[in-house]
């Protein structure tokens, strides 16, 4: 699992930091960038904020992403704001924010007393955040009934479809196993089968890549799935974010096709497995769908 910066940010403790002559600071000392104005009335106490954010590095590599749908990040405006070790920036700002406005925070490593391995060589963390509602205590309870109609609709049916892929799934590998398939293989040793052929080119590193699986270990035991889920997967493709063999098999793929990865321990969760679902050193199998490429 990948850490969540988001959650970080909320416990970690902040030290005071020099802000840019062209940006503004949080009361607790960072410094953040408006990027783009919203309009409307800023969020009053107890007030619920949705927004979306996008995690990077010094570097440019995208270390997480939250975006609008089912998983948008909220955040309840406090009477009362955390000061010191405890005070948040992202909700200082957010406090003052209108929907629309979009801001761009920097946070410097050597103030995360504990940060995390992924960024402990870097200088600095960026939080771009867009603020995409603002709703009161009423309007946020119908927004989750909506949501969790919606979702439950999605649930339903995605999970229509569950029986024929696992059908799918189950003839595919049997022909993989006989060495009947006709799979493609690359010089890291993916190999990989299309079922569907999508439309256009294929997806690029660096791109936001929407996509379904069904993933198995090689006897056809499931560990996990997104139709069941009513959600399909979204992250930036080539950065590190899902295992190497993700970053490398979709880059195969265009919009709307379906294919099967055959990924190797080696790159998939390696000599350690994911414990409990994916024991050490297994190969692993894929069916995915990719359904967008942004």
């Amino acid at each position: 699992m990948k850490f969540n910066f988001l959650s970080f940010l909320i416990m970690i403790s902040l030290l005071i930091v020099s802000c840019k002559p062209d940006a503004t600071v949080t009361p607790s000392g960072y410094s953040y960038k408006i990027v783009t104005e919203g309009t409307g009335e800023a969020p009053k106490t107890n007030d619920y904020v949705l927004f979306t954010i996008k995690i990077t590095g010094d570097n440019g590599k995208v270390l997480q992403e939250m975006a609008e749908g089912p998983q948008m990040p909220v955040v309840q405006i406090p009477a009362e704001f955390p000061k010191g070790k405890d005070a948040n920036p992202i909700i200082e700002v957010l406090a003052k924010s209108k929907v629309g406005q979009n801001f761009i925070l920097t946070m410097p490593i050597d103030s995360m007393p504990n940060a995390p391995v992924d960024v402990q060589s870097m200088k600095f963390i960026t939080y771009d955040v867009s603020v995409k509602g603002i709703k009161n205590d009423e309007e946020y309870k119908k927004y989750l009934e909506e949501q969790n109609a919606v979702q439950q609709g999605k649930v339903a049916a995605n999970m229509e479809k569950l029986p024929a892929i696992e059908e799918l799934l189950a003839t595919t590998l049997a022909d993989y196993k006989t060495g009947t398939l006709e799979t493609k293989s690359t010089a890291s040793g993916l190999k990989y089968y299309i079922v569907k052929e999508g439309e256009g080119p294929v997806a690029a590193v660096g791109s936001k890549v929407v996509v379904q699986y069904y993933g198995s270990l090689m006897d056809g035991t499931m560990f996990d799935n997104s139709f069941k889920r009513g959600e399909a997967f979204p992250f930036t493709l080539g950065q590190g974010q899902v295992i190497k063999g993700w970053d490398e098999g979709l880059a195969l793929l265009n919009k709307g096709a379906k294919a099967f990865l055959f990924i190797p321990s080696a790159l998939a969760y390696g000599e350690a497995g994911s414990p409990p679902t994916i024991p050490a050193k297994s190969d692993l199998v894929f069916y995915v769908e990719l359904e967008d490429i942004k």
